[in-house]
Protein backbone atom coordinates (compact mmCIF):
# COMPACT_ATOMS: atom_id res chain seq x y z
CA UNK A 1 0.00 0.00 0.00
CA UNK A 2 1.12 3.60 -0.55
CA UNK A 3 -0.24 5.92 2.04
CA UNK A 4 -1.58 9.21 0.03
CA UNK A 5 -2.01 11.40 3.12
CA UNK A 6 2.07 10.28 4.34
CA UNK A 7 3.85 9.06 1.06
CA UNK A 8 4.87 5.95 3.35
CA UNK A 9 4.76 2.74 1.01
CA UNK A 10 3.43 0.08 3.49
CA UNK A 11 5.67 -3.40 2.62
CA UNK A 12 3.46 -6.47 3.42
CA UNK A 13 5.68 -7.65 6.47
CA UNK A 14 4.47 -4.21 7.83
CA UNK A 15 7.56 -1.87 7.52
CA UNK A 16 7.14 1.58 6.56
CA UNK A 17 9.28 3.59 4.20
CA UNK A 18 8.57 7.22 3.95
CA UNK A 19 9.78 10.59 3.80
CA UNK A 20 10.95 10.58 7.04
CA UNK A 21 12.97 7.08 6.45
CA UNK A 22 16.67 7.70 6.71
CA UNK A 23 19.91 5.47 5.45
CA UNK A 24 20.58 4.91 8.98
CA UNK A 25 17.59 3.26 9.91
CA UNK A 26 17.08 0.85 6.44
CA UNK A 27 21.05 -0.26 6.96
CA UNK A 28 19.61 -1.40 10.65
CA UNK A 29 16.62 -2.83 9.52
CA UNK A 30 15.90 -6.27 8.45
CA UNK A 31 15.56 -5.09 4.66
CA UNK A 32 18.24 -4.63 4.17
CA UNK A 33 20.17 -7.85 4.87
CA UNK A 34 19.07 -9.16 1.95
CA UNK A 35 19.78 -5.62 -0.14
CA UNK A 36 21.98 -5.38 -2.78
CA UNK A 37 24.30 -2.04 -2.71
CA UNK A 38 24.07 0.10 -6.01
CA UNK A 39 27.23 2.18 -6.90
CA UNK A 40 27.28 5.21 -5.07
CA UNK A 41 28.29 8.42 -5.93
CA UNK A 42 28.30 10.82 -3.41
CA UNK A 43 25.93 12.10 -1.75
CA UNK A 44 24.04 9.65 -3.88
CA UNK A 45 23.92 5.96 -2.70
CA UNK A 46 21.03 3.97 -3.52
CA UNK A 47 19.89 -0.02 -2.63
CA UNK A 48 17.84 -2.78 -4.45
CA UNK A 49 15.81 -5.50 -1.91
CA UNK A 50 14.79 -8.49 -2.72
CA UNK A 51 11.19 -9.04 -3.69
CA UNK A 52 8.57 -7.29 -1.64
CA UNK A 53 5.44 -7.71 -1.78
CA UNK A 54 2.77 -4.65 -1.48
CA UNK A 55 -0.59 -4.78 -1.57
CA UNK A 56 -0.56 -7.66 -3.31
CA UNK A 57 1.64 -7.63 -5.54
CA UNK A 58 5.63 -8.58 -5.69
CA UNK A 59 8.23 -5.65 -6.46
CA UNK A 60 11.75 -5.22 -6.57
CA UNK A 61 12.18 -1.91 -4.88
CA UNK A 62 15.05 0.29 -5.14
CA UNK A 63 15.46 3.46 -2.33
CA UNK A 64 17.81 6.18 -3.50
CA UNK A 65 19.24 8.55 -0.55
CA UNK A 66 20.81 11.60 -0.75
CA UNK A 67 23.18 12.77 1.83
CA UNK A 68 21.20 10.20 4.23
CA UNK A 69 18.05 10.65 3.09
CA UNK A 70 15.71 9.10 1.47
CA UNK A 71 14.63 10.68 -1.59
CA UNK A 72 13.23 8.49 -3.98
CA UNK A 73 11.97 4.16 -4.26
CA UNK A 74 11.52 3.15 -7.31
CA UNK A 75 9.13 -0.60 -7.47
CA UNK A 76 9.09 -2.62 -10.64
CA UNK A 77 6.61 -5.38 -10.56
CA UNK A 78 8.14 -8.72 -10.99
CA UNK A 79 6.77 -12.16 -11.52
CA UNK A 80 7.39 -15.48 -10.09
CA UNK A 81 10.53 -15.91 -11.86
CA UNK A 82 13.00 -13.37 -13.15
CA UNK A 83 13.97 -13.29 -16.58
CA UNK A 84 16.93 -15.26 -17.25
CA UNK A 85 18.33 -12.52 -19.98
CA UNK A 86 17.86 -9.89 -21.65
CA UNK A 87 17.42 -11.83 -24.50
CA UNK A 88 14.24 -12.72 -22.98
CA UNK A 89 12.98 -8.86 -22.85
CA UNK A 90 10.44 -7.50 -24.96
CA UNK A 91 9.01 -4.17 -25.33
CA UNK A 92 5.30 -5.76 -25.23
CA UNK A 93 6.09 -7.17 -22.29
CA UNK A 94 7.57 -3.56 -20.92
CA UNK A 95 4.18 -1.78 -22.05
CA UNK A 96 2.20 -4.33 -20.37
CA UNK A 97 4.18 -3.82 -17.23
CA UNK A 98 3.69 -0.25 -17.35
CA UNK A 99 -0.64 -1.03 -17.87
CA UNK A 100 -0.17 -2.96 -14.46
CA UNK A 101 1.60 -0.37 -13.05
CA UNK A 102 -0.95 2.15 -13.75
CA UNK A 103 -3.98 0.00 -13.26
CA UNK A 104 -2.63 -0.97 -9.79
CA UNK A 105 -1.97 2.70 -8.47
CA UNK A 106 -5.25 3.77 -9.83
CA UNK A 107 -6.60 0.82 -7.71
CA UNK A 108 -5.16 2.15 -4.26
CA UNK A 109 -5.11 5.91 -5.09
CA UNK A 110 -7.43 6.67 -7.86
CA UNK A 111 -6.86 8.66 -10.92
CA UNK A 112 -3.44 10.55 -11.58
CA UNK A 113 -1.60 12.83 -11.48
CA UNK A 114 -0.12 12.12 -7.72
CA UNK A 115 0.94 15.12 -6.59
CA UNK A 116 0.84 15.35 -2.70
CA UNK A 117 2.23 18.20 -0.55
CA UNK A 118 5.30 14.93 0.37
CA UNK A 119 6.13 14.35 -3.29
CA UNK A 120 4.58 12.69 -6.24
CA UNK A 121 4.62 9.16 -7.90
CA UNK A 122 4.98 8.81 -11.18
CA UNK A 123 4.24 5.65 -13.82
CA UNK A 124 7.27 5.72 -16.20
CA UNK A 125 8.65 3.74 -19.12
CA UNK A 126 12.26 3.98 -19.27
CA UNK A 127 13.46 3.99 -22.96
CA UNK A 128 17.08 4.04 -22.51
CA UNK A 129 17.05 1.39 -19.64
CA UNK A 130 14.60 0.02 -21.36
CA UNK A 131 12.52 -1.07 -18.06
CA UNK A 132 8.63 0.20 -16.93
CA UNK A 133 8.61 1.22 -12.59
CA UNK A 134 6.41 3.14 -10.10
CA UNK A 135 8.89 6.32 -9.02
CA UNK A 136 7.65 7.64 -5.69
CA UNK A 137 9.86 10.74 -4.89
CA UNK A 138 10.26 12.60 -1.98
CA UNK A 139 10.51 16.18 -1.75
CA UNK A 140 11.16 19.06 -4.79
CA UNK A 141 14.52 17.47 -4.84
CA UNK A 142 15.58 17.77 -8.57
CA UNK A 143 18.30 15.51 -10.06
CA UNK A 144 17.09 12.45 -8.45
CA UNK A 145 17.85 9.01 -9.67
CA UNK A 146 15.24 8.00 -11.43
CA UNK A 147 13.66 12.04 -11.74
CA UNK A 148 13.09 13.64 -14.99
Amino acid sequence: MIHRQTGEIELSSGARIGPTYSEAQFLASPLARTAKALSKTHPWSGYRTSRQRIAHKTFRVTLHFFTGKLASVELFEVGAESKASWNDWSEKEEAERKASHDAWLESILGAPPYDYAWGRITSEYDLRGGYSSIVVRFGPREGAPGSR
